[in-house]
């Protein structure tokens, strides 16, 4: 009965209010009297506490001599107290979506953690999304949002995609270089992945679970503008690949992409000791 009474209280129930209605529930109606004796509670309390039951609707003043009482019967009142939650919980996001944030929030980074988290996080960028949707995404996580994605395009949103594998759709602007699967794994380890919704705001993740790294979310101005910067050079350099035909049709090996790409970085003077090196490089 203590667990009871605890989670009364938890939905705005006193002690001594959640004792008399289950006494009520038990055996109605009673007088103020009969409540007081099988709750233990004083008679100089009993009768404010009924009276604040009343005025709240949970408990029934029966005109008689002497006065009785009777509860609301539990699952109407329940009923009643879930759907005045909701309505509570309905009014309150209305009046905070009606409330700006400050400016200077914008320069701030939310740090991710979890992937499951982060794949919610690029589900509410794509939704939110009114004009435009950049992305340099995996197989893996196309497929997880391809219908989000479809949704967006029917609605007028400008996509952009880029990727390495090959994408499960054929909506919005794409360049792939529809590497297999199972190729892209031996080439790179890291799976990162860009979203940018609206050129507002941004998400920089990680793909790949087994690597424990940091994902951020930020409106972040100069951030946004390098991802941007980042997906151009990717498009760019597809681009220049495909037009120099410098990879192979059909990329079935590590070889394949890794070599040639070597091979045409030495044919456009690119000398590797003398450029930054990537995190994973040797």
């Amino acid at each position: 009965m203590d667990e009871v009474i605890n989670i009364m209280q938890d939905i705005g129930f006193s002690t001594n209010e959640a004792k008399v209605y289950l006494a009520l529930i038990r055996k109605n109606p009673m007088s103020g009297y009969e409540i007081a004796k099988n709750t233990d509670i004083t008679r100089t309390m009993i009768y404010d506490i009924l009276k604040r039951l009343v005025h709240k609707g949970i408990v029934i003043e029966i005109e008689a001599t002497p006065k009785l009482y009777s509860p609301v019967p539990y699952k109407e009142l329940f009923s009643r107290c879930r759907e005045d939650y909701l309505n509570k919980i309905a009014t309150l996001e209305e009046r905070m979506d009606s409330i700006e944030s400050e400016p200077r929030a914008n320069g701030y980074l939310i740090n991710i953690t979890d992937y499951e988290y982060m794949l919610g996080e690029i589900r509410n960028l794509i939704k939110e999304a009114k004009k435009e949707i950049y992305l340099s995404l995996w197989e893996q996580e196309a497929g997880i949002f391809m219908d989000d994605l479809q949704d967006a395009y029917n609605r007028g949103v400008n996509i952009i995609s880029f990727s390495y594998g090959k994408l499960p759709y054929d909506f919005g602007v794409i360049y792939e270089y529809g590497i297999p699967s199972d190729v892209l794994k031996e080439i790179w380890t890291r799976r990162r992945i860009i979203v940018v919704s609206d050129r507002e705001r941004i998400l920089i993740g990680e793909g790949n679970e087994t690597i424990e790294e940091i994902s951020v979310i930020t409106n972040n101005t100069m951030l946004i503008e390098l991802a941007i910067d980042q997906l151009i050079l990717d498009i760019i350099q597809w681009h220049i690949l495909k037009n120099d035909d410098a990879l192979p049709a059909v990329i079935s090996k590590k070889s394949d992409y890794i070599d040639n790409i070597i091979k045409f970085h030495k044919k456009i003077g690119i000398n590797y000791d003398r450029i930054p090196r990537r995190v994973e490089e040797d």
